[in-house]
């Protein structure tokens, strides 16, 4: 997949944002120092090409208004637009390798599997509730 070609002003949009949105707190790294408008941003977007109209119509209606007011206006007026700009911004920063060493996460981990049986989908596991429920449905209205 190739990444979006953020224009300049697009990316001092985001890095306006992301600032507002996340900014240093304490130990904490800021949007910008975690690289987000710099490098991650192009990562979610090229991962999620379905974003990338979305957001960069978000980004040209930003430009003309203050951060925060516009953060708030999307915030109460237009939540899932908010909440797309958020998924953006957050995703973007928890992709930098230094905010996810802060945060001693490191990613999902798959578990080994041996072959044996699962002690949940066991006749006597988790599950037995359920299977002794029977199937159930309901019925869509017309």
């Amino acid at each position: 997949m190739t990444a979006p070609e953020l224009t300049d002003d697009e990316r001092e949009a985001a890095y306006l944002l992301g600032e507002e949105l996340i900014p240093p707190q304490g130990d904490d790294l800021s949007a910008d120092q975690a690289g987000v408008s710099a490098e991650f941003l192009d990562r979610v977007l090229t991962l999620r090409p379905d974003l990338v109209s979305p957001f960069r119509e978000l980004l040209q209606r930003s430009r003309d208004h203050d951060p925060r007011a516009f953060c708030d206006h999307l915030m109460a007026a237009e939540p899932a637009r908010f909440q797309l700009l958020t998924f953006v911004l957050a995703g973007a920063y928890l992709m930098s390798p230094r905010v996810r060493t802060r945060l001693n996460y490191r990613g999902q981990i798959g578990e080994p599997q041996d072959g044996e049986p699962q002690p949940e989908y066991a006749e006597s596991g988790l599950l037995r509730a359920v299977r002794q429920r029977g199937p159930s449905y309901r019925p869509t209205p017309d």
